[in-house]
């Protein structure tokens, strides 16, 4: 008969009075009472303010000129402020006050119009017995495919020859091409394009120089988006070298001349220049006169600026695009031109014609100082933020972005336009780390004793705080004071709501409406190709 074999005995767990005392005498010999447990809590957060504090004190920022205010929305309530009421140089952040008056006064569905007009009909051989007159408003985005689409409408409408001169109307603004304070030594750079009503291509043209097959021979070059403008000397050279060009733009006897010199590796890519025009009326006319070639139209006369006569007749009228996609094109690549042409715009639109700068600026200035915000440190120069005579305090950008935030019908434009971090715009190569990337939409500023960022941030928990850092007579770099700027806005975006002195994000609310930060976004493969090239700062 098969005999059992002994099983070892399971364990059994303690229960009872005898679970409890095991336990106390675990938790005793651990030095840890279940009374002390019980009375511990955790450490209190720091409060991002203080946390800002050390971060303001880096190196490459000067202490006593550097602003900062950082505003908890939608209320506005000051989390952190260091020399807020300082009048800074703004820089381009300056752009942010130019969009806000031009958003809400004229609205984000405005169009501009340019016209054209004759002094005859267009007669059945497809003539016009006299002028052909072009009429501008200050349209700020007229580039080639604009005079494209002009001559071929003139072209549809029958239009085949010209017998008189192109003339052009620019007299919705006035003459003065720069505002005080841009640098007369840099004329000639993209961001320094001077301001017409009738304009093109951004007052720029662009300079594309292709190497040669043949060593030793000059490169091709091509003018965008027309070149009978200028006279070109071309004394570059294709070598076996690295490149070293240089292109300059000189104005002598009303005469725009281009200078090309240096070298070009043979068998290297294409290099590209921006440089601005002069004269940009007369601008508009050759790169209309060269586009109407195209759609054989043929025009007799010469090129002159002047007036539409009260008896011509309107044969077209181009509209520009929206406002709102205007004002994202200038905030997204810094434009200065464009932020200029919208002053002198509302200056025609709300004081009268010409159009000047001072004029333009007094209508900003007076709609800031109607939303209740204290304007007697704000000193306007431009609308762009090039001029080293700005000055604006720290608060009022911030203040205007806050009620910005909170005006549904035309703070979406705004918020839109800016560039968002680690993805678009003058911010495309900052705030790309994880827990940034895209949390940061901001207005970048950038000029000669100043470095600059205002815009909005949007916290771990949801929450959106609008934020202005002035970084006047920066001690470091310029990638220095831009580590240190961004540091303060990165922990601006490491918040939650215990470091702002709040409730859990969304406590009392009902649920599914709690805010909550989105998914981060992967961060994307770097580009194959060359980068494009774009005029922007």
């Amino acid at each position: 008969m098969q005999q059992n074999t002994p099983q070892p005995e399971r364990p059994r767990r303690p229960s009872g009075p005898a679970c409890i005392v095991s336990l106390v005498a675990l938790l005793t010999l651990a030095g840890i009472t279940p009374r002390a447990r019980a009375s511990e809590s955790p450490p209190a957060p720091m409060p991002l303010a203080e946390r800002l504090a050390p971060l303001v004190r880096a190196p490459a920022l000067s202490p006593d000129e550097t602003g900062i205010a950082i505003l908890l929305l939608p209320e506005g309530r000051p989390i952190f402020t260091r020399n807020a009421d300082r009048p800074l140089l703004p820089a381009s952040t300056l752009k942010i006050l130019t969009s806000a008056a031009a958003l809400a006064l004229l609205k984000p569905e405005f169009l501009y119009q340019t016209r054209i007009f004759a002094d005859a009909p267009i007669d059945a051989a497809g003539t016009v017995a006299g002028n052909l007159y072009i009429q501008g408003f200050g349209a700020p985005d007229l580039i080639a495919e604009s005079w494209w689409l002009l001559a071929k409408r003139l072209s549809a409408l029958g239009l085949r020859r010209v017998d008189g001169d192109l003339v052009a109307d620019e007299s919705y603004f006035d003459t003065v091409r720069r505002p005080p304070g841009w640098p007369q030594l840099a004329a000639d750079s993209w961001y320094n394009a001077p301001v017409g009503a009738l304009s093109c291509n951004f007052n720029v043209v662009t300079v594309t120089v292709d190497p040669s097959p043949l060593l030793g021979a000059r490169p091709d070059l091509t003018l965008e988006p027309a070149a009978s403008y200028f006279q070109v000397l071309n004394r570059a050279t294709t070598t076996t070298g690295p490149n070293s060009l240089s292109v300059s733009r000189s104005f002598e006897n009303g005469q725009n001349g281009l200078v090309v010199t240096g070298t070009i590796r043979r068998g290297s890519g294409p290099a590209v220049f921006h440089r601005a025009v002069e004269e940009p009326a007369l601008y508009a006319l050759h790169t209309f006169r060269e586009i109407a070639r195209s759609e054989r139209i043929e025009i007799k006369g010469n090129l002159a600026v002047g007036a539409v006569p009260d008896k011509a007749r309107e044969l077209h009228a181009h509209e520009s695009r929206p406002l709102g996609a205007l004002v994202r094109d200038m905030n997204k690549n810094s434009n200065n031109f464009m932020a200029e042409m919208l002053v002198k715009t509302l200056a025609a639109q709300f004081v009268g014609t010409p159009g000047t700068t001072a004029a333009g600026l007094d209508v900003i200035r007076n709609y800031i100082a109607g939303l209740g915000i204290d304007v007697s440190g704000v000193r306007l120069m431009d609308g762009s933020g090039l001029s080293d005579e700005d000055r604006v305090p720290a608060r009022v950008l911030a203040e205007v972005l806050a009620r910005f935030w909170g005006d549904f019908e035309i703070g979406p434009e705004l918020v839109a336009s800016l560039p968002i971090g680690g993805a678009d715009g003058t911010l495309d190569e900052r705030f790309g780390g994880e827990g940034s990337r895209r949390r940061v939409r901001a207005k970048t500023g950038r000029i000669a004793g100043a470095l600059t960022l205002a815009g909005y941030a949007a916290n771990r928990d949801g929450r959106t705080l609008a934020f202005v850092v002035l970084a006047g007579r920066p001690r470091g770099t310029i990638d220095a004071v831009h580590r240190a700027i961004d540091r303060l806005v990165d922990e601006v975006v490491a918040s939650t709501d215990a470091d702002l002195g709040l409730n859990p994000a969304g406590a009392g609310a009902p649920p599914g409406i709690r805010p909550e930060a989105s998914t981060p976004a992967p961060v994307p493969r770097p580009p194959s190709g060359p980068a494009t090239t774009s005029p922007r700062r």
